[in-house]
């Protein structure tokens, strides 16, 4: 039961992040979508919407444009609230602690992507290649052999994660003393003021219209 909740959990996180660039961009896999839809599968949407609240307002400025490849932060968003369900449900201690351990699972992901894309562009120079030969069916089976790779390397990833992350999240925090947890603790209500902080410095630099002379 486990491992199919485990599987269905990764199927469901590669879908959102195949939203970010791969797929419909319905900003599904933005944090203050997915958090919360994955809390409330599994039981606290409460911790969901306060996750993924901080880490849209910490990386609000986080969004892929053309080439330019960001971290991507469904994964701080969602690793932290499974981490904790499965773990340590209904802990909010638990859950900063698991929001720190997600930023280098992120970074870990974009390498992975950048990989990918690499692949992705030898899929599009072969369906490239078959339009000079009149082989327009190869346009067909190239987008969908990219979106196919796409979920599948997001796929193997949150696999891999949501199960090797939550077994050395249960052993780190489990190891932390209590002056530490009451730490994390006082976090959960410091960092959202961190988060506004974060929005109102990227947005500092617009130049709107009417502002203009």
């Amino acid at each position: 039961m486990i491992t199919q909740h485990l599987i269905i959990a990764a199927m469901l996180a590669a879908v959102f992040s195949c939203d970010t660039v791969a797929f419909g961009q319905f900003m599904l896999s933005r944090p203050v979508f997915c958090a919360p839809i994955f809390a409330y599968l599994t039981g606290d949407i409460g911790m969901g919407l306060w996750i993924g609240m901080i880490v849209e307002l910490i990386w609000i400025n986080a969004v892929p444009m053309g080439a330019a490849l960001p971290t991507d932060i469904s994964v701080i968003a969602i690793l932290p609230v499974f981490w904790t369900a499965q773990h340590f449900p209904h802990i909010r201690e638990a859950a900063v602690f698991g929001l720190l351990l997600a930023i280098p699972f992120s970074y870990f992901c974009k390498e992975i992507d950048i990989a990918g894309r690499k692949i992705n562009t030898k899929i599009m120079r072969w369906a490239q290649k078959g339009l000079y030969e009149y082989k327009e069916s190869r346009i067909d089976i190239a987008v969908f052999a990219g979106l196919a790779l796409f979920f599948f390397k997001f796929f193997v990833f949150y696999l891999i994660a949501m199960f090797l992350g939550g077994i050395l999240f249960n052993l780190i925090f489990a190891l932390f003393p209590e002056s530490v947890t009451a730490g994390f603790k006082k976090a959960w209500y410091i960092l959202p003021i961190l988060g506004f902080g974060c929005a109102i410095y990227h947005f500092m630099d617009i130049k709107f219209l009417f502002a203009r002379k």
